[in-house]
């Protein structure tokens, strides 16, 4: 540790890695608010989305949501 450093400030890892982590957090909750609300998957299908962006926490919400854009534009 740096002698010189403020224990009390964090580093800018820290600060980093936090912001990727409430990003990605963010995302998810946004794909799964999406995919509740969506009337264009069924229940079934829904299921298997919500579970797929749970085992994969980036790659599945960004998949959901580019699913539900295109279903539901696809319905209008």
């Amino acid at each position: 540790m740096d002698d010189d450093a403020n224990p009390s400030i964090p580093a800018v890892d820290t600060v980093l890695v936090s912001g990727i982590a409430a990003a990605l957090l963010l995302l998810l909750v946004w794909a799964i608010i999406r995919l509740a609300r969506s009337s264009a998957v069924t229940a079934g299908e829904r299921f298997g989305l919500l579970l797929f962006c749970l085992i994969f926490p980036v790659l599945g919400p960004i998949c959901t949501l580019v699913i539900l854009a295109r279903r539901e534009s696809v319905r209008r």
